[in-house]
């Protein structure tokens, strides 16, 4: 809980700068040139895994492990992610011959990201919680100013946005060096061929999980630029960004718990510990997709200019999608704290597969909704074999009932608002507080939680 709360500052205040945000792109970007600028961000987190060899996720998991040396651990990460600054050089002559835009920019962009990952997750790792937090908020307040700058007063359009994220991440980057005096853990006579061997034993099979997991989330851009056109990707962009709200939250949780579930692993009641984490987060995330499933037409209507209004019609289902994304990851933990990577990836091929295949077929047939349901039956995928496959390490126990009448609940919900049947604010008000009362037992137990704590720290 403690750094729920801490990891809840950072993230909160630098993901509500984000979301507030969107609005002004709405106003000074086109659809067209908004699902450009996301196609290429969304290229960058394809790359980030691979030019870094992911070595940023075992720098922390290793760290974890209090019989490493701080110094040795960075050193050697740091020393494969300078591999990646090569790896640019090489790879921009290519990339001008065959005319990519942007190519210099997206390069930077690149570098800066698997730059700041390592630090964060260096940062993270060695209790530097608060610095972490504070982190995500420079970015993201750097970010708002570069962006009132360069697209508001320069008008500088698609360029003006990427040269905000390429200041916004510079400006990270030196506040989490400064803060942490972080060439303090840089030492060369830790160097080691063996432990970066060991290092990347750990992190490269987590690149094809990244990938595949990608292809899961992501890649149904590239289906909606392909089938419906750069326009349609700019409504689907802002559409998720509603989905992210819930995403935030449960990144909230997802550091404090990768660090709980790490260390209650071996404990005799880490199945009862495990389980009771997860039917909140189940409660917790059922009730949140309701009220935005309540509340999303008319939000939509002040939150994005009217060229975007109509992307609230693909906001419901896409936070399904998000929904079973969280439930995935949250099991994804029990394999990185049990060591056995390999069974992220596998699972995750079967939702990249899923996915890519609903894509394929539905986006053609009913248009940027495809993807939604791409996504969700994707991650639905994963987090069902997930379940079943960790009952070998770690055996978590579901209130199954509550979570089928939760979620059939929500189905209702989202068909009666995309069909617009007669009432529907009504009915789906009705559903809402059937949901609440399912869940009413895991709701006063989250209040109760979050009201002891505050009162105990007062």
């Amino acid at each position: 809980m403690n750094n729920s709360l801490i990891f809840s500052v950072g993230n909160l205040g630098s993901k509500l700068i984000n979301f507030l945000l969107v609005p002004l792109y709405t106003y000074v970007l086109t659809t067209s040139q908004y699902g450009t600028v996301d196609v290429l961000t969304t290229t960058v987190a394809v790359f980030l895994p691979i030019v870094s060899l992911s070595i940023f996720d075992a720098v922390f998991r290793f760290l974890m492990d209090k019989n490493e040396n701080e110094k040795s651990v960075f050193t050697n990460g740091l020393l494969v992610t300078l591999y990646s600054a090569a790896l640019m050089i090489i790879v921009y002559p290519l990339l001008l011959f065959l005319k990519v835009p942007f190519a210099f920019s997206f390069l930077i962009i690149l570098f800066l990201n698997v730059l700041l990952a390592i630090f964060q997750n260096f940062t993270r790792a060695v209790g530097f919680v608060k610095i972490f937090a504070l982190t995500g908020i420079v970015n993201a307040f750097t970010l708002g100013l570069f962006n009132i700058l360069f697209l508001v007063v320069f008008k500088f359009g698609i360029a003006g946005y990427l040269f905000s994220i390429i200041f916004s991440l510079a400006c990270s980057i030196i506040f989490i060096s400064l803060t942490t005096k972080i060439w303090r853990f840089i030492d060369l006579q830790f160097l080691s061929f063996k432990e970066i061997k060991r290092f990347l034993k750990y992190s490269i099979p987590l690149i094809p999980n990244s990938l595949s997991w990608w292809m899961t989330n992501d890649a149904s851009r590239f289906f909606i630029l392909f089938f419906v056109g750069v326009s349609g990707n700019g409504l689907f962009a802002v559409s998720n960004k509603i989905p992210t709200v819930l995403s935030v939250f449960f990144g909230i949780f997802a550091q404090a718990w990768q660090i709980s579930a790490v260390s209650e692993f071996d404990q005799d009641d880490a199945p009862e510990f495990y389980s009771k984490v997860f039917n909140l987060l189940i409660s917790f995330s059922f009730i949140s997709v309701g009220f935005f499933v309540l509340f999303i037409k008319p939000f939509m209507s002040i939150y994005v200019s009217s060229d975007f209004f109509k992307a609230w019609q693909y906001v419901p289902v896409l936070l399904l999608a998000a929904t079973f994304s969280n439930f995935s990851s949250f099991l994804g933990t029990v394999y990185l704290a049990a060591k056995r990577t390999s069974g992220i990836f596998f699972t995750t091929v079967f939702g990249m597969i899923i996915n890519v295949i609903s894509c394929w077929f539905l986006i053609p047939v009913i248009g940027v909704h495809g993807a939604g349901i791409g996504g969700s039956l994707g991650f639905f995928t994963v987090t069902i074999i997930r379940y079943f496959q960790t009952k070998r390490f770690m055996v978590i126990t579901v209130d199954w009932t509550k979570s089928i009448i939760s979620f059939v609940l929500i189905l209702l919900m989202i068909c009666t608002l995309l069909i617009n049947v007669p009432f529907v604010y009504f009915i789906n008000s009705i559903a809402m507080f059937m949901i609440l009362v399912v869940n009413r037992a895991q709701l006063f137990t989250i209040a109760h939680k979050m009201l002891g704590f505050v009162l105990k720290r007062k």
